[in-house]
């Protein structure tokens, strides 16, 4: 099988959105396009004899990298398509000059990823509301376009990278954005978005707090405005106090990815204040 490596563009999403429903995945066209109005050179298809076979995108932000959606047909596994799209496209951010790149990977590509160099970090657990809670009222504003000037650093310090592009796409598409402040400083911000693919609800995240309190009062916000519609959201395993609070608010934990890195073990950030994050082909 004569495989190439090419760009990914818009004329690809019929086939990434049929490649990322059939393994029940919730990307949807709105995600591709965000991804590659981040980076419009970042995502690749595999081809075979004309017509595409494979795909991985790629976010850079200032200092770091995250590596989403590799994917392979079916009838095309174990050929190799899979392992020469992660070449690829780790030699496309090494040559941005990224050393540090994280993904979360799904148990069936751990084996690839680790031969490849990754290394573990943590445990990234999906939760699904399934019996929401009645939320309590508090002080949360909505945000807009401006409030993001000062979002922005508070993220980075928390996320471990500055990503403040990608919080400006994310808020363009989000249907409601929330934060907490403690007179002119930031104490957490929440982003929703309405989902449909293979998972149609409603998706928190970013979702990010500087303590607990400040967590629950964003959550309770959204669960009055959003807690009649399915609700998904992924955690890093090392928030402890996330895990409490979703599973004492009517959340339930599904399956797991795991979260690895390649390089330098840079810009880890304080996912202990991380209360979910963005997506899983994003960060």
């Amino acid at each position: 099988m004569d495989t190439v490596i090419r760009v990914f563009t818009t004329d690809d999403f019929d086939f990434a959105l049929a490649q990322t429903t059939r393994e029940g995945w919730d990307a949807t066209a709105d995600l591709f396009q965000l991804c590659l109005a981040h980076d419009p050179d970042g995502g690749f298809i595999a081809e075979a004899d004309g017509r595409p076979i494979g795909l991985v995108t790629t976010i850079r932000y200032r200092a770091t990298a995250w590596i989403g959606h590799l994917v392979v047909e079916p009838t095309c596994r174990r050929r190799g398509v899979g392992e020469r799209l992660m070449t690829h496209a780790l030699a496309h951010l090494a040559g941005q000059g990224i050393r540090t790149i994280r993904l979360e990977a799904d148990p069936a590509g751990i084996r690839l990823y680790r031969r490849l160099g990754f290394v573990d970090e943590w445990e990234s657990p999906r939760f699904h509301l399934t019996r929401p809670c009645a939320p309590r009222p508090g002080n949360v504003a909505r945000m807009t376009q401006a409030d993001l000037a000062l979002v922005g650093p508070f993220d980075a310090e928390h996320f471990g990278d500055d990503r403040g592009r990608l919080l400006a796409l994310l808020f363009q598409q989000a249907n409601a954005a929330y934060w907490v402040r403690d007179g002119g400083q930031v104490r957490g911000y929440a982003l929703v978005a309405r989902r449909g693919g293979s998972q149609p609800g409603v998706r928190i995240g970013p979702w990010v707090a500087a303590d607990r309190e400040a967590a629950e009062v964003l959550l309770h916000a959204i669960l009055r405005d959003w807690g009649r519609a399915p609700i998904v959201l992924g955690v890093p395993g090392v928030n402890g106090a996330a895990l409490a609070l979703l599973t004492g608010s009517g959340f339930e934990q599904r399956a797991s990815c795991l979260r690895m890195v390649h390089g330098d073990r840079v810009a880890v950030g304080r996912p202990e204040h991380v209360y979910a994050i963005s997506d899983g082909a994003l960060g």
